[in-house]
Parts: C-alpha cells; sequence; structure tokens
C-alpha cells in the first residue's frame, strides 16, 4: 500500500449499498416527498477520509467522522470496506476519535492514533475485529505513523515530552512564556512492535514530518522544519536517517520547500515536491537520488500543482493527484519525465489516494454536487479510471431536495477569464431572479471546488433550499487555474480580485438569475478580508458576514502568525511600505461603509487575531453602521466544536435573512 496523495479538494458510475444493521453503514427510509436540507442535517452528516487498501487490495480502512453535540467534540472512527462490494463494518466504536489506520505489511494488522488516552498514543488491532491493544505511552502524544517493510517495526512522530521540571512549573503555574524561545520540537522515533520499546532515532532542533521508510528498511527520509512556527512552515527540507543510528543527512539544499519524500520501489530514488522559493509559487515534482546530488523536475510544464507522489511497482510511472479549476484530479507521469496523463475527468472532488501493492487496484473518496463523500475504488490500466462507490455513510442526503451546481464562467474588467460554481436554489425555474448569497474562498489561495456544499464554512444547500442562489467565484489568486492565475493578485489585493467577483455577480443579473436588489456576501479568513473590503467599496449588498477577516494590514502584519505569507504579496513589511499596506485596508476606508454587518471570529485565533475583528466592529459602531460581532471562546482560525459550527450557519443565516428578504427569522438566541 502506498501513499497516492496528501488532501486533495474533487461523477462516475456509483453502486447502490444495500444498508447494514448497527454495526454497519447508517440507513434511510426515502421519503415520499424531498425536503430542503435543515443546519441540523448539516452537523449530522458523516465525513468520510483517509481511505487506505490493504496490501493485497480486497479491503480498504478508513476513517468516518461525527460531530457529537452531546461531547461538544468531533468524534472519528475507523471502518472497513469491502473491496467486493461487502457491507463495511465499524472497527473502533470509543467516544474519543480513532485515525489514520495504516495496514502492516502483512494485511492482517491495522495501526492506528487514539485520543482515548490523555494524550494520542499509537494502538494496534486485528483487522478483522477484536479489542484494540495500545502500543505507546508517550507523554507528548503521537502524530504519524509508518510501518516498517517488514512490519516490525512503526516509526512515528510525537511532541516532544515536557522535562520534569517543566511539568512543575506548570502545575505551579510558574510558567511565564518567552517568545521564539525554547521550543518543543515533533521528533522521529521507531517502536519495537513486539518489545513496545521506542527509541529516538532523529534529535536535534527541528520540527519532523512524514516519515518514509526504504525499501529495504534500512532508512528513513523525512521532512523538516526549523521550528514549530507556523510563519517557518514554508521553510521545509528533507533529510535521510539511518534506522540503526548516526546522525541524518539532509537531502538537498534549496530555497524553496521540499517535502513529502516518496522512496522509488528499488530505493535509488526519492520523488517529492519543491518549491523554487518561499514566495507566492506552485511547487513541482521533482526526482532526485536516494545518495543526494542533483533533483530533476518531473514534468516542468505542468499547469497545476501536484500533490504527493506513489510511484507504480515497476518504478516507471509517478501518480499523483493535482487541484484542475473547479475539480480535483488523478495524473500519470513517466518518473524519467513526460508530460502528466489525466486519470480521471470527474465533475467533483477526490480526496486523498492509495494503491494496492500490485498496482492494479486505487481507492480513494470522492464527492460531488449533490453527494458527500464516500471510498471509491478503480482499477488502473490504460484508459480514464472508472471508479466503483464502496461506502454510503450518508443515504439520508436521497430524502432531501438539493439545489443543482454548475460552473459559470464570465470576463472580468480586464478581460481576464474567470469561473467559479453556482448553486441554485431547489426548484430553480429559467426566467425567474432570485436573492444571490456571494461566497469568498479563503487563502486567498484557496479555490471553490464542485463539492457538496454542506459544511459550516459554506453551507449553500440550506441556503438552497430556503430559495437563495449560492455564487462561488474563483478570482485571481485561487490555486488550480495555473502559477501565473496563483501569482495575479500580487501588490492587488482588494484590486483586480475584488473586480473578479464583482463582474461575476454583474453576469449573474444579466443572465436573468440573480435579483440586484437582494444580494448579500460572506467569506471566512480572506474570505472575510475581500468581504470587509467591499462593504467599505459599495453599497449594493444588504448584508454580509465577515469570518475572521483581515481588515487593517498594517497591524494584522506584526500581530498574526504568519507575517511572511504577507511578505510573498505585498513585498515588503508595512513598516518600509506604508502605502501599500494602508491602500489595501478596508479600515481605511471605513466612512463609506453602510451594510449592515455580521463579524464573527474564534477568541484564540492566532492566524488572523481578534484585534482585526475589533477594529472593523469599533469603525462601523462609530459610524452608525448596523454590525454584530460574535466571538466563539477557545476556538482558532477555523471553527472546531460542533455547537458553535451550528451557531455559525444559523446565525449568519439570520442575519442574512433578515437583511436581504426584509423578515427575521430567530434561529438563535
Amino acid at each position: 500500500m502506498r501513499q497516492l496523495t496528501r488532501t486533495l479538494s474533487t461523477s462516475l458510475l456509483l453502486a447502490a449499498l444495500t444498508a447494514a444493521d448497527a454495526g454497519g453503514q447508517e440507513t434511510s427510509s426515502r421519503a415520499s416527498t424531498p425536503r430542503p436540507m435543515t443546519f441540523d442535517d448539516v452537523i449530522a452528516l458523516r465525513s468520510v477520509s483517509d481511505a487506505q487498501i490493504s496490501p493485497d487490495g480486497k479491503w480498504v480502512a478508513y476513517t468516518v467522522t461525527r460531530a457529537d453535540l452531546e461531547q461538544n467534540a468531533s468524534d472519528a472512527d475507523i471502518w472497513l470496506a469491502s473491496t467486493l462490494g461487502e457491507a463495511p463494518s465499524r472497527l473502533t466504536t470509543h467516544k474519543k476519535s480513532d485515525t489514520s489506520p495504516r495496514w502492516s505489511p502483512d494485511g492482517r494488522r491495522i495501526a492506528f492514533i487514539s485520543a482515548r488516552e490523555e494524550k494520542s498514543q499509537i494502538f494496534l488491532m486485528s483487522a478483522f475485529g477484536g479489542e484494540p491493544e495500545r502500543l505507546t505511552e508517550h507523554k507528548g502524544g503521537v502524530r504519524q505513523i509508518a510501518w516498517s517493510p517488514d512490519g516490525r517495526s512503526i516509526a512515528f512522530i510525537a511532541d516532544q515530552e515536557p522535562t520534569p521540571e517543566e511539568e512543575r512549573r506548570i502545575k505551579e503555574k510558574d510558567d511565564a512564556i518567552v517568545v521564539d524561545t525554547n521550543y518543543k520540537f515533533n521528533r522521529l522515533w521507531v517502536l519495537d512492535v513486539a518489545t513496545r520499546k521506542a527509541r529516538l532515532l532523529a534529535t536535534g532542533e527541528a520540527v519532523t514530518n512524514d516519515p518514509q521508510w526504504s525499501p529495504d528498511g534500512t532508512h528513513i527520509a523525512y521532512s523538516t522544519t526549523p521550528t514549530p512556527r507556523a510563519d517557518d512552515g514554508s521553510l521545509s527540507d528533507l533529510h535521510v536517517v539511518a534506522v540503526a543510528g548516526g546522525a541524518p543527512r539532509k537531502l538537498i539544499e534549496n530555497a524553496g520547500a521540499d517535502q513529502s519524500p516518496r522512496w522509488s520501489p528499488d530505493g535509488s530514488r526519492i520523488a517529492y515536491i519543491t518549491s523554487a522559493g518561499s514566495d507566492v509559487r506552485q511547487s513541482q515534482l521533482a526526482v532526485i537520488a536516494a545518495a543526494g546530488g542533483t533533483p530533476r523536475l518531473v514534468a516542468p510544464d505542468f499547469l497545476y500543482q501536484p500533490n504527493a507522489p506513489t510511484w507504480s511497482p515497476d518504478g516507471r510511472t509517478l501518480y499523483f493527484g493535482a487541484s484542475v479549476r473547479t475539480t480535483t484530479q488523478l495524473f500519470a507521469v513517466p518518473s524519467a519525465g513526460g508530460t502528466p496523463r489525466a486519470l480521471t475527468d470527474v465533475r467533483g472532488v477526490i480526496g486523498g489516494g492509495t494503491i494496492s501493492r500490485d498496482g492494479r487496484s486505487v481507492v480513494f473518496t470522492k464527492s460531488e454536487p449533490q453527494r458527500p463523500a464516500d471510498v471509491h475504488i478503480a482499477t488502473i490500466g490504460v484508459g480514464r479510471l472508472t471508479s466503483r462507490q464502496l461506502t454510503d455513510h450518508n443515504p439520508q442526503i436521497r430524502d432531501l431536495a438539493l439545489g443543482n451546481a454548475e460552473v459559470v464562467q464570465w470576463k472580468s474588467s480586464d478581460g481576464m477569464e474567470m469561473d467559479g460554481v453556482l448553486l441554485r436554489p431547489v426548484g430553480y425555474e429559467a426566467g425567474k431572479r432570485y436573492p444571490l448569497i456571494t461566497s469568498v474562498h479563503g487563502g486567498p489561495a484557496g479555490a471553490w471546488t464542485e463539492n457538496f456544499a454542506a459544511g459550516w464554512g459554506s453551507p449553500g444547500q440550506v441556503a438552497a433550499g430556503q430559495g437563495f442562489a449560492i455564487f462561488y467565484p474563483n478570482p485571481r489568486g485561487s490555486s488550480a487555474y495555473g502559477e501565473k492565475f496563483l501569482r495575479a493578485n500580487i501588490r492587488d489585493w482588494g484590486a483586480g480580485d475584488y473586480r473578479d467577483i464583482q463582474t461575476g455577480i454583474d453576469a449573474l443579473i444579466a443572465r436573468g438569475i440573480a435579483d440586484s436588489s437582494k444580494l448579500a456576501q460572506a467569506g471566512w479568513s480572506y474570505g472575510g478580508y475581500m468581504t470587509a473590503w467591499t462593504l467599505t467599496q459599495t453599497n449594493r449588498f444588504k448584508a454580509v458576514v465577515v469570518g475572521a477577516g483581515l481588515t487593517d494590514m498594517y497591524s494584522m502584519y506584526a500581530t498574526n502568525d504568519i507575517p511572511r505569507a504577507l511578505d510573498g504579496y505585498f513585498g515588503a513589511e508595512p513598516w518600509n511600505d506604508t502605502t501599500e499596506y494602508r491602500k489595501r485596508s478596508a479600515m481605511t476606508y471605513i466612512k463609506n461603509a453602510r451594510t449592515p454587518t455580521l463579524i464573527l471570529h474564534g477568541q484564540m485565533d492566532l492566524r488572523v487575531p481578534v484585534g482585526q475583528a475589533q477594529e472593523l466592529y469599533t469603525g462601523l459602531k462609530k459610524n452608525n453602521v448596523p454590525v454584530q460581532l460574535v466571538f466563539y471562546p477557545r476556538e482558532p482560525h477555523g471553527l472546531q466544536e460542533p455547537r458553535h459550527q451550528l451557531d455559525k450557519m444559523k446565525r449568519e443565516n439570520e442575519w442574512i435573512r433578515r437583511w436581504t428578504l426584509g423578515g427575521q427569522t430567530a434561529l438563535v438566541p
């Protein structure tokens, strides 16, 4: 079994599966009249991910995550599906999350990471049931695992354990923090499965990730970053260390990020993902000799950005996934170099992907505009892949009336070609105009895709059931359109990207779909930035919702945890280019704002600190603009607690309906 991609963000033949008993998949009886989707339906959805095919290709282990409102937490369990079509079974049932299922090389056991202890630990169980046994008692907690080729050892990444003195200080609350000192690093360990003894393999002051065993089991390749600071995440390097011990060897010197090392079947080469610099640019697929040397780009002219590769058994082909406009696809390219060949042509989102030992089968998750993600399998051959659905974890959606999605295209004000996704309201009638919600993605290098629009970030299917059309534009700066498009918003925030979105809305009005008198806009992170910017540039919207939004780029720079990212977009620090930072800030133009604004923000957000929300709130309030500010306690940049996610969706919807439709329906206290 070999990992094909990291997380991908993307319609093929779907096989209906029979419902199982309580130990199998959820059941649903088809309603006589489909009803609109609700926010409770969104929270009730099961999320399917991390599909891992067994070495013999007969089974798939994967995770199913659900929201536990009683515990106010997410709970992930490990499931097992037969590739022959038998009903899946649930392998773990603990109320704390079990994740990262990984097959032993002989296919008899599954190792996984469980949060059932105070710190996450490695557990081991039979692939076909039984009580899991704990293998580690690491005080720092385990993050990642990888089996050795002979099945005797497991490499794992764990947080550095606190010293007795540090434990004493924490207990006594004598725990002052000196910034940028006393870092705690993730470290690489090797566990003997039989004796359950672990030894530290890679020491030194670096954060380690993604351990990958050489085929002969004598070495491990992995990636590092110099510190745990989020701002250093783009400074990753590759290292190789002998399992017997010794100093790690840096594989290559490069100013940009190198990550996702993958050994060739004969152990002579390592494929990986590389970037030429730490500024705004796409990564590429490269191969280097395992002993080191000069790397070679495998597909230098490929338009899109590849994810982590997988080798074919004969070493002649590299498989990878890539985001392609509003979809993700799987590709194959000769390892010696060449033009990638598309293996799929799906209208949706393919997630992950692992290949059987013989290289004949690949499993992945796939979601579509009217289907949440489920596990699929396909046979690798010379033509396009045709997948077969193995699981059905959300059969209840067949009882729901859902909106239809389509890709829409338009030209921006400067003639640049644009596209995005339009989710039509349920029961859409041609010639009738509908209220429109424009949802702006984060990033700014994110991208909206043709997936199932029913998550806390953008529950579009609920709004579609209420009679809204929802517009998901991908303005310049979005990923999945090539590097030129990705870099088109450098030193241009709030200009070209803003016009891209507004001209997209104009196009929907011109087509007779959107009602120009009933427009709303919402976004999170960079989407929040763009929405805050929008309310200071135009009064065409009846309501806006700013989620975790950047509002003052000058103060944002030195208070957020990734200032290096702003260096890439703005070209300088704010004290060296004050004009540019002020020009791109919504707060500079706050006197122009008139639109009723809801501001939502995690109270522990380090990516976009709470001061950004407070500045916008104060500016709007002082200028007599209807505004409400909501903080979510304990939450970082993205909301994690189900009750907060539910509150966010309801509160956002209530605000938009109140100001856009002229009525108010109380959904939250």
